[in-house]
């Protein structure tokens, strides 16, 4: 006998520019409810902090805040929250790099069976578009007197081609096409700002095309990626000093580079974690 599934109406408000409601949430819904999507009575919203938020107030229903920056849940008053902060009553969390992972399983399967290159056609990229982490921006000229670091954001930009390449194109996917075609030995893997707990896309994209790490950011990061796979600049005070002798030298580099992304056990604890965020997502909205 086939069980009917219960009925609930959602909406999505006040995200960033490229979202999409297909991403992740929706689809994992779908597998438990009938869902439909109702802006005027939404049993359940789902809202970022973009936008100012001009439109979250105006609903009255249970909210789930899907947090993709740096900031806090408890600073906003939704019911539930999916944020980098650690796991609480009301909040779950889920990196950014994990909720690429839903939209696109396939990532996670490339980090599990990580792409190693025997040739480089340079020495290192940097794609930064926000000029706020002066660090992050002293850091590339530091790296860039040892050798020249190829930057494609708009902050030291010396290098057109990934602009160029990503025309028509969702941003994402260019720039992980752009580096596989031209791979980068090294690449700056920089968060905007350091927080315990907050680490973004950025070390995964470095991994997903065969490069180095350089990052800086997130003061626990170790706990969630195999620290000998990659250059950790905040435990490291020489960190210069690292990457020149991984440029330099052979046997270094490759005790390096041919370490797994992650270690047996933090790989089982985050296939754990997107197991146990489909119970709690189901759990809250029902």
């Amino acid at each position: 006998m086939t069980m009917n599934k219960p009925e609930l109406k959602i909406w999505f408000t006040d995200f960033w520019p490229e979202w999409n409601i297909e991403d992740f949430i929706t689809p994992i819904l779908n597998g438990h409810f009938n869902v439909t999507l109702s802006k005027s009575n939404p049993d359940v919203l789902f809202h970022s902090i973009f936008n100012r938020m001009v439109e979250t107030p105006k609903f009255k229903c249970k909210k789930v805040l899907i947090l993709a920056e740096n900031w806090r849940p408890s600073q906003f008053k939704s019911d539930y929250s999916i944020s980098f902060d650690p796991h609480s009553k009301t909040n779950f969390r889920l990196p950014l790099w994990q909720i690429y992972w839903l939209m696109k399983p396939e990532l996670k399967d490339r980090l599990f069976n990580r792409k190693r290159l025997d040739n480089f056609e340079r020495f290192c990229a940097f794609t930064v578009s926000n000029p706020s982490n002066m660090l992050r921006n002293n850091h590339f000229d530091l790296i860039s007197s040892y050798k020249r670091v190829d930057s494609y954001g708009k902050v030291r930009m010396n290098s057109f081609e990934l602009k160029n390449a990503t025309d028509g194109k969702y941003w994402r996917d260019a720039k992980d096409e752009f580096f596989l075609k031209h791979p980068h030995k090294f690449m700056m893997t920089y968060e905007n700002s350091s927080y315990p707990y907050y680490s973004t896309e950025k070390l995964m994209d470095a991994f997903l095309v065969g490069s180095m790490p350089i990052y800086w950011g997130d003061p626990k990061i170790e706990q969630d990626w195999n620290s000998k796979a990659f250059i950790n600049v905040m435990k490291h005070p020489d960190w210069l000093d690292w990457i020149k002798t991984a440029d330099q030298n052979q046997t270094f580099w490759e005790e390096m580079y041919e370490e797994p992304v992650f270690t047996d056990e933090q790989k089982n604890k985050h296939i754990e974690n997107l197991i146990n965020f489909e119970k709690w997502l189901i759990e809250i909205v029902s």
